[in-house]
Parts: structure tokens; C-alpha cells; sequence
């Protein structure tokens, strides 16, 4: 009989159990075992008397529970907070490398219309909406009045509305970190977002965003140091707000689908220039919302049954002909065993 009792053995913790156990092998510098336990994994203190599988590192086990821990011997876990911010900064690159450039065009812009510099910077801090920036430092540099401007930021950034119906924001559970993540809601990462559905976390979220803001905030400082050291004015500049929606215009109509949507813009916005030439872009926009709101209500009412429904009524009339041919074919032989008993 063998004395389990390993108090006396030095850098083993002492392991107490029934005296009668019986004698069980002992492999040098692992920690003891009992009666039930099976093999010991070198390197690893006291299992209990259910004899579960001990991880290397990992201490004494439950008998009730045994928890695998994530990233502890090759076992698969849910990446860290830091590797979701890594992931989201990863992903901002490719939009990114497209926004850096525009704000610094934005930037020069905002110095050669004769505003201060720092109108950058606080623009794309506390407003953060690129086509609305360019759109108002022509506005500020006129002196338009602070209700016109408010009006044209609200109609250019309302399509923002729908982005958050789709937008997983959901996933961001810190109330702050929501209210940054709906503030910096832009076109670039709603298509980021909308390209990787069910793949984002609260970190990644967050980290792409700020990443998308630190880009186009970094490239309008940039513009305001090259603007001030240029010697002449680059004209042009003020042109960067219609190529960029010509550019999403372009891109949002490279299907067929799209194409009655850029008719109802320019219809929307010749008739404005006829009726009302000194308020055509109010007129216009306002003239093309109701177009595609309309559109999209005759589109609704006209699209074809979802194939799933048709498919499930197919499968009911399916099982109603099932049920009406096993009871016709149930009344010969309920007519035959009548006629028996007769």
C-alpha cells in the first residue's frame, strides 16, 4: 500500500484521499493521483477524483465543469479586444487611401478661399461629412445665412437615416462608444460594414471609424501646410464637390437597376432650373426625394411573390392533395369492411 500523501514531497501540493485507495502508479514530477483518475498530463498539478482531462498550465479541475479555455493548448477563442482593433484598422486602408487625398484637396481648399485654417480641422472633427465640408466652405466663403446652410447639411446627409437601419451599431455596447459610432457614420464605413455582415464586434466597429476620421482629419491638415507654403492659388479646387458625387453617382449606377433613379435626378433638377432657377438645388433635391419615394413605392407594389412564399404554398396544396387522396383511398376499405360486417 502506498502512501499517498505527498505533504512531505517538496514543490507538490498535498493531496488527501481515503487511506484504503488503491496503489497507483507515480511518474516522477507530476503531482499525485487517485484511485479513479486516469493518465496525468506531465506538468500539471492534482486532478480530482473524476479523473478529467487537465490542460497544461492550467490548475486543478472541477469535477462538475471543465471550461476550454480559448488560446490555451491550440484550442480556437474569440480574439482579443487589441487584435479587433488591428482587424477594423486593417480594413479601413482601402477606403482610406481614397479619403486621404480628398481631404487634402479639401484642405487647400479651405486656405485659397481665404477662411482660416483651423476651419478644417473643426469641420472634419465636429462635422465629420466630406460632400457637406466641401459643400460649405463655398457657403461660408459667400456668406450664406446660417439657415440655408443647416437646411442643405440636413437634405445632403439624409440619406445617413437609412444607412442606420442596416448598419450594425447593435454591436457597440458602451453608450459612448455608440453615440461616437453614430456620429461618424459615413458612406465609406456603411459600405465597409454592409460588405461583411455579421463579422463585426463593438472594437472593430469603433477602430474603423476612427480610423476613417483620423485619414480624412490628417489629410485636410496636410492640405492647410501645402496651401501654405504654395506660392499661387490651384484653381480648380473648388470643383472637388461635383466630381466626388459624379464619382458616387457613377459608381451607384453601374447596373440597369439604377438607372430610372439618375432619369428621376435629372428630371428632377431640369425642372427646377425652369421653374425656379435662383432656388434649383433646394428645389431639385427636395422634387428628387419625392421621385425616388414614389418610385419606390410603385417598385414595392409591383415586385413578384418571394419565391420561399410560393414555394411554401405549393408544399400546402401539396399536402392538402395528400390528405384528400388518403381519404378517398380510405373509403373503399372502410366500404369493404361494412359490407364484411354485413
Amino acid at each position: 500500500m502506498t502512501d499517498l500523501s505527498l505533504a512531505s514531497r517538496p514543490g507538490v501540493a498535498a493531496y488527501l484521499c481515503p487511506a484504503d485507495a488503491p496503489e497507483v502508479d507515480e511518474v516522477p514530477g507530476v503531482g499525485a493521483t487517485d484511485a479513479a483518475a486516469g493518465d496525468v498530463i506531465p506538468g500539471v498539478g492534482a486532478t480530482d477524483a473524476v479523473g478529467v482531462g487537465v490542460m497544461p498550465g492550467v490548475g486543478a479541475t472541477d469535477p462538475a465543469s471543465v471550461d476550454l479555455a480559448s488560446g490555451v493548448d491550440g484550442a480556437p477563442g474569440a480574439p482579443t479586444r487589441r487584435q479587433e482593433i488591428a482587424t477594423g484598422i486593417r480594413l479601413s486602408f482601402a477606403a482610406g487611401l481614397g479619403m486621404f487625398p480628398i481631404g487634402i484637396a479639401f484642405g487647400l481648399l479651405v486656405v485659397q478661399t481665404g477662411l482660416p485654417w483651423w476651419v478644417a480641422p473643426g469641420l472634419s472633427i465636429f462635422l465629420f461629412s466630406g460632400s457637406v465640408e466641401l459643400l460649405l466652405v463655398g457657403l461660408m466663403a459667400v456668406g450664406t445665412p446660417l439657415a440655408t446652410i443647416a437646411l442643405t447639411a440636413v437634405l445632403v446627409n439624409f440619406r445617413h437615416v437609412f444607412y442606420a437601419f442596416s448598419f450594425p451599431l447593435r454591436v457597440v455596447r458602451h453608450p459612448l462608444a455608440r453615440l461616437y459610432s453614430v456620429y461618424a457614420l459615413i458612406d465609406e464605413a456603411y459600405a465597409v460594414a454592409a460588405a461583411r455582415p455579421g463579422t463585426w464586434s463593438g472594437a472593430r466597429l469603433v477602430a474603423i471609424q476612427l480610423a476613417f476620421q483620423s485619414y480624412w482629419v490628417g489629410g485636410g491638415l496636410v492640405g492647410v501646410a501645402i496651401a501654405s507654403v504654395l506660392p499661387t492659388r490651384i484653381e480648380g479646387l473648388e470643383f472637388a464637390l461635383c466630381a466626388l458625387f459624379i464619382t458616387l453617382t457613377l459608381d451607384a449606377c453601374r447596373s440597369r437597376r439604377e438607372v430610372p433613379s439618375l432619369v428621376l435626378a435629372g428630371l428632377s433638377l431640369g425642372l427646377a432650373l425652369v421653374l425656379v432657377p435662383d432656388s434649383a438645388l433646394f428645389v431639385g433635391l427636395i422634387g428628387f426625394v419625392a421621385l425616388l419615394v414614389l418610385r419606390c413605392l410603385l417598385t414595392a407594389r409591383t415586385a413578384p411573390a418571394p419565391a420561399g412564399d410560393s414555394a411554401a404554398g405549393d408544399s400546402a396544396a401539396g399536402d392538402s392533395t395528400a390528405g384528400d387522396g388518403s381519404t378517398a383511398e380510405s373509403n373503399p376499405a372502410d366500404s369493404t369492411a361494412g359490407g364484411g360486417n354485413a
